[in-house]
């Protein structure tokens, strides 16, 4: 019987093991531009800091070519748009804006996307679930 029941014991927390990895699995999604790569990341607060009613998030531009430019990095939801600070950046250089720990009931449609505005156009990438 003590046999069985470790048995279980151990199934049952390598099944609550597996499905916890795999609901922090949020990752990430990009939009290839002309001159860089534009991504939002992000992950569940059980696995980043063990809240699971968060997510966390963060915008990236690597830029890949051309001149220096001016962007404002954000992040966009159904219910808010959260911006940076503009910044310059130049070919090689990539610069990244967390926005730290947000309430997943704060996103209606469970989607976010990253959004960035530059001196040429407006550009998002596709959304990430968070829910």
């Amino acid at each position: 019987m003590l046999k069985k029941t470790a048995a279980v014991a151990v199934s049952l927390a390598s099944i609550l093991a597996l499905s916890a990895g795999t609901a922090a699995a949020f990752g990430s999604k990009s939009t290839t531009l002309s001159n860089g790569v534009l991504t939002i990341t992000a992950d569940d607060g059980c696995s980043v800091s063990g809240n699971c009613t968060l997510y966390y998030s963060a915008t990236t531009y690597k830029k890949t070519g051309g001149g220096t430019v001016s962007i404002e990095l954000a992040m966009n939801t159904s219910d808010a748009l959260y911006k940076a600070a503009a910044v310059n950046i130049s070919s090689g250089q990539t610069k990244t804006h967390s926005w730290g720990g947000k309430a997943k009931s704060q996103v209606s449609d469970c989607d976010i996307t990253g959004y960035m505005v530059a001196s040429t156009g407006s550009y998002y990438t596709p959304p990430v679930d968070v829910c």
